[in-house]
């Protein structure tokens, strides 16, 4: 069954998260954390796949909000 609130490991991933709008990359965190609890409660541990997946939003995520911080602090 295909549910849209997460991405299994078998559906399409982003190549390249650079070229993607904030909102796009925080929606995918989400279907990718929502992913991973399903995982733990169905098979007891994620699937490397999505595990793989949550550590490149996690780095993508952390880039944009060090970027975010310094333009804050050029600002100030």
């Amino acid at each position: 069954m295909n549910d849209k609130t997460r991405l299994a490991p078998e559906e399409p991933f982003p190549e390249d998260l650079d070229t993607l709008a904030d909102g796009e990359v925080e929606v995918l965190n989400s279907k990718v954390h929502r992913q991973m609890d399903e995982e733990y409660v169905e098979d007891g541990q994620p699937d490397p796949e999505t595990e793989f997946r949550k550590e490149e939003l996690d780095e993508e995520l952390d880039e944009r909000d060090d970027e975010s911080q310094g333009e804050s602090e050029k600002e100030a």
